[in-house]
Formats: structure tokens, C-alpha cells, sequence
């Protein structure tokens, strides 16, 4: 039975000095040790190694110790920035088999290649990595060390990235500020007051953000406003400036043509050219304003505005797309900021699905969830590595999560290659009736 453990240190000193210890006792205990770490790292492991007459060997034999570089041992287990299932069978499962005698002596392995996602921001990747090393422990015969330092863990989101770690492992190991006997009641508790102390630094910190969040939300919300009001402004003046003139010089030129057909002759060719490009110019108008801000969202509200936008998908791209929305849902009446909300996300969605997925179909659907309303995009094209596509800053994603948060929701991505995407809103009833 593998034993997961995690130690959370502050100096790199503590850490190097508690893998020598790890690496000692499965010395005594007859089990070899697979090390991951970085090059700084093993070189101070070994020197403290080097301290003990009884652990010099161990630097240079590898039968009993196995080095591996962290930072190249993570780039042969990631698939464009994700650990990968496969890999990490492929190579830390059969260097484990191959240390165990396949399994007839347990190992005891360290790594640090979690520290180094979460130092690089990416915490969610470290986090499946931790899940992977868990998948690996069913199948093969060893116990895992990880440590990460606590400087990684700064803000909000690290917080959570911190308690999700937690609980991915069998067992915590402290910092160093804790590390103390029965007889060290006084260190002890200083320790402990400093940790209370960071901690509610911490809370206030988090506190601090949100109320920054919730501004900078507000500001967003604000800004979508009057995005919004202005690109009703320009297509109303689109339409009764624009449209108008180019309806009154195709009134003319057809005027002009029909006449000349009543008189017998041949109308001008340039005039049949000229009524013909009004048409399309007519037509680009009407484009233009209803990409602006379709009409049908503002006179019929969301539901019928869903229904108008799907086909004109289906006719833009020849592709498949059904629409199916939750009775309950399509009988409730939306608010137009949020009704604008919904109508932008799922335009987003769909938009990205055409131009990125290569799909052959999509499905958009609103259905009734308990106390949520759930709007799901779906499409069955080349499937998107959500994390990464976040981590990129993509704008128009950053833009559909602001907006859902805005309004109490939350907005999800999951996709898989070649299994297609789908990304979801989940939306407070409540929220939906009275937005």
C-alpha cells in the first residue's frame, strides 16, 4: 500500500536535509529510492549524504539510489503543458517495476516536479500530476514524497491549490517551524503563533482581493453596458442613416431602369450594376447591424434570440447545430442585461467551435439543474486542452468568465483530444429570474 506524503518546507536546506533522512531510512529498511529533484537540490542532498560514513555509497551507487532530474523528467510526462496518464505509466511506472523486481521489494520514491508547475503558476497541472502518482500506486509497490515551499502558495487561488493538495495525499508533513520534541513547548508554540499569524495576514490578504474582484467585476460589468448601449447606437444610426440612403439611391436607380424597360429601349448597364450593388451593399447593412447587436434579442428576449442565432449558424456554416431549451426555462422571462449575458457567452462558444474545433456538429442546450440553470455548448471536433487555453490569456474566454461571474455563475471548460469540447454555464435559478 503506497503512502502518499507531502512536506511543505520554507529553506531548501530543511528540504534537502529531510530527503537525506528519507533516503536513509529506506537504506536501513533494504528498499531502493527513486529521487526526482533539481540539480541544486541533489547537489546539497548528497553533500549532506556525504556527512554520514554510513550513507557516502549511497551518492554514487545507483542499484540503491536512482537520480533523475526533475525539470526533464516533467517535460517527458506533459502532452502540450498537461501530465499525461499514459507517459507517466510509460516511464515512472516501468522504472518503478524495474526497482521493485516487479514488485517483490517496495520502493520509496521523492519528487519535486509538483513544486515546479506550481512555481510556474500552474498549479491545476500539479494538482494532476499528484492525482496521476495516486492512479500509479494502484498498480505498482512504492510510497511517494512530494514538498512544495510554502512561497508558492501567495494569493486566493494558491489557497484553494493548497487544500486540494492536501487532500490528494495520505499524510502532511509541516514546515520546519514545527519540527520540535515534547521538551520544546516554548519554539512550539512561537511556531504556532507565527503560522496564526500568516494566516490571518493570508485571510486578510484573500479578503482584500475579493473586494478588489468584486470592484474590478463591477467595472466589467459596467464597461459591457455600455459596449452594449453603444453598439445599439451605431447599428440604430446604421439603419436609419445608412439604410436609408442606400434604400432611396436603389429606389432611384430601379425607378430609373423600369422606365426605361416601359419606353422600350435597354436600360443602362452601369444602372443595372448600380441596383444590383445597392442590393448588396442593402444586405451588408443588415449583416453588420445584426452582428452588432441582433434586433430579435432586444423585441423577443433570449429564448426566440437563441433560436434565430442557431440558424443563422446553420446557414453561415453548413453545419448541424440544435438548439434544446428546458420548458421551465423558455416560460421564465430574463432580464435584458442578463439576457445579453447568456446571448454573448453562447455566441462566443460557437463562434470559437467554428472557427477552431473543425466540428461537424454542435449542440447548445438550457436545462434545469436543482437550483441551476445550465447553458451548455457542446461540439464534436478536435477538443481544446482547457487549462492550457486559459493559461494563453485568450480574451474572449477571459470575457465569458467575467461575465458569469458577474452574475453568480460559473463558467467550465472541459475538452479531450479528439472527443470534442464543451464549455457550461452554471447560473443560479434565482439569478435567471431576477436578472
Amino acid at each position: 500500500m503506497c503512502n502518499h506524503a507531502v512536506q511543505f518546507y520554507e529553506n531548501d536546506w530543511f528540504l534537502c536535509e529531510r530527503v537525506a533522512n528519507f533516503i536513509h531510512e529506506a537504506a536501513q529498511a533494504g528498499e531502493p529510492t527513486l529521487v526526482i529533484v533539481t540539480r541544486a537540490h541533489r547537489e546539497e542532498i548528497e553533500r549532506v549524504l556525504g556527512k554520514s560514513r554510513d550513507l557516502a555509497s549511497l551518492s554514487t551507487s545507483p542499484a540503491d539510489v536512482v537520480w533523475l532530474d526533475a525539470e526533464a523528467t516533467l517535460d517527458t510526462l506533459l502532452i502540450e503543458g498537461w501530465p499525461n496518464a499514459t507517459r507517466c505509466e510509460s516511464v515512472l511506472g516501468t522504472l518503478i517495476d524495474t526497482l521493485s523486481g516487479n514488485g517483490k521489494v517496495p520502493v520509496r520514491a521523492f519528487g519535486e516536479m509538483v513544486a515546479i508547475l506550481c512555481a510556474r503558476g500552474e498549479s491545476g497541472a500539479a494538482l494532476r500530476l499528484e492525482q496521476l502518482w495516486n492512479d500509479l500506486a494502484r498498480k505498482h509497490a512504492f510510497s511517494l514524497l512530494c514538498a512544495y515551499p510554502t512561497r508558492v502558495f501567495k494569493g486566493s487561488e494558491e489557497a484553494r491549490a493548497f487544500h486540494a493538495i492536501c487532500s490528494a495525499h495520505d499524510s502532511v508533513l509541516p514546515p520546519e517551524a514545527f519540527v520540535a520534541t515534547a521538551d520544546d513547548a516554548v519554539p512550539y508554540q512561537l511556531a504556532v503563533a507565527a503560522w496564526q499569524h500568516k494566516t490571518k495576514a493570508l485571510e486578510l490578504e484573500i479578503a482584500r482581493r475579493a473586494d478588489i474582484q468584486r470592484a474590478l467585476s463591477e467595472l466589467s460589468a459596467h464597461q459591457h453596458r455600455i459596449r452594449e448601449n453603444e453598439r445599439k447606437r451605431i447599428a440604430r444610426e446604421i439603419h436609419d442613416e445608412l439604410g436609408s440612403v442606400l434604400t432611396g439611391i436603389k429606389a432611384y436607380v430601379s425607378v430609373a431602369v423600369d422606365r426605361a424597360r416601359r419606353e422600350g429601349s435597354a436600360p443602362d448597364p452601369q444602372l443595372v450594376d448600380a441596383a444590383r450593388l445597392a442590393d448588396d451593399a442593402l444586405d451588408t447593412v443588415r449583416r453588420v447591424i445584426t452582428e452588432l447587436r441582433p434586433t430579435v434579442l432586444d423585441d423577443l428576449g433570449i429564448w426566440v434570440a437563441l433560436e434565430w442565432y442557431i440558424e443563422q449558424i446553420e446557414k453561415q456554416t453548413g453545419l448541424p447545430c440544435s438548439l434544446t431549451i428546458d420548458p421551465r426555462l423558455s416560460a421564465s422571462e430574463v432580464g435584458p442585461e442578463l439576457g445579453t449575458v447568456l446571448f454573448r457567452i453562447i455566441q462566443e462558444a460557437l463562434t470559437n467551435a467554428v472557427r477552431h474545433a473543425q466540428a461537424k456538429s454542435m449542440v447548445v442546450r438550457a436545462q434545469c439543474d436543482e437550483a441551476f440553470a445550465v447553458f451548455e455548448v457542446c461540439d464534436d471536433g478536435k477538443g481544446i486542452d482547457a487549462v492550457r487555453l486559459l493559461g494563453q490569456h485568450s480574451w474572449g474566454i477571459a470575457g465569458m468568465h467575467e461575465r458569469a461571474r458577474h452574475f453568480g455563475g460559473a463558467l467550465t471548460i472541459a475538452g479531450a483530444p479528439g472527443m470534442g469540447t464543451t464549455v457550461s454555464l452554471r447560473l443560479p435559478l434565482e439569478t435567471l429570474y431576477d436578472g
